[in-house]
């Protein structure tokens, strides 16, 4: 085996734990968010209720919707990078062409996914803005004064666009623009720890080229 090879196994072995530990860190964040009811319980509170009227309704339908799709692919990919870290640990200690391969396989196809998953984002950004924007709008159109009260308690925030107000203080953000801008704070975050674990997993995946090669040469010296 040489050296090259050898740092290659070192390597590949330690940015698949850190990639399971990874995907265990998402899948225990993502449930917890799901599940605790104090997490933004007021916001949370207001687009689980489903007696509203309509338009409201139907806005907080769409982000229901949306919630669930984003979790379940959240949990998805957390799943595979787990699966597909874990089988890239063990064949990077026993350097088993018959693992190595089909983990170099799953990973090129798990990072299209995520390609993929990254430009719809991108291309839906405009109607996720659109519906959180109408939330907002109707809930102060409508004198919804729970969710009005959740805007106000979480972004110290007055009013909605195209609705003066007032009684909003000089220079206090409208509350269409405060929370879509945390939203979008948070996208952009969240797309940066992506691109990274992308980068990063294309990286980890040629780290297996060289070792199957050579592991396929000594299996044939060897017969």
């Amino acid at each position: 085996m040489s050296f090259c090879t050898f740092l290659a196994r070192i390597f590949l072995f330690f940015l698949n734990l850190a990639q399971t530990l990874v995907g265990f860190t998402v899948i225990a964040l993502t449930l917890w968010i799901r599940f605790d009811k104090g997490f933004e319980s007021e916001i949370r509170t207001n687009i689980l209720r489903d007696n509203d009227p309509e338009p409201l309704a139907g806005v907080k339908s769409d982000i229901r919707t949306g919630i669930i799709v984003s979790f379940w692919i959240i949990i998805g990919f957390a799943i595979a990078n787990v699966i597909i870290g874990f089988v890239g640990v063990i064949g990077a200690v026993i350097r088993s062409k018959y693992l190595l391969a089909p983990y170099f396989l799953f990973m090129v196809i798990l990072f299209l996914l995520e390609i993929a998953i990254g430009i719809t984002v991108l291309v839906k950004r405009r109607s996720v803005r659109r519906t959180v924007k109408e939330y907002v709008f109707d809930s102060f159109n409508m004198n919804a004064q729970a969710d009005i009260s959740a805007f106000n308690f979480r972004y110290n925030c007055c009013g909605a666009e195209n609705l003066p107000n007032l009684n909003c203080f000089a220079g206090q953000p409208t509350c269409s623009s405060a929370v879509w801008d945390r939203l979008d704070f948070t996208m952009m975050i969240f797309g940066i720890c992506m691109l990274i674990i992308v980068v990063l997993q294309m990286f980890t995946a040629f780290l297996t080229v060289p070792i199957i090669i050579e592991r396929k040469r000594e299996t044939s010296y060897q017969q």
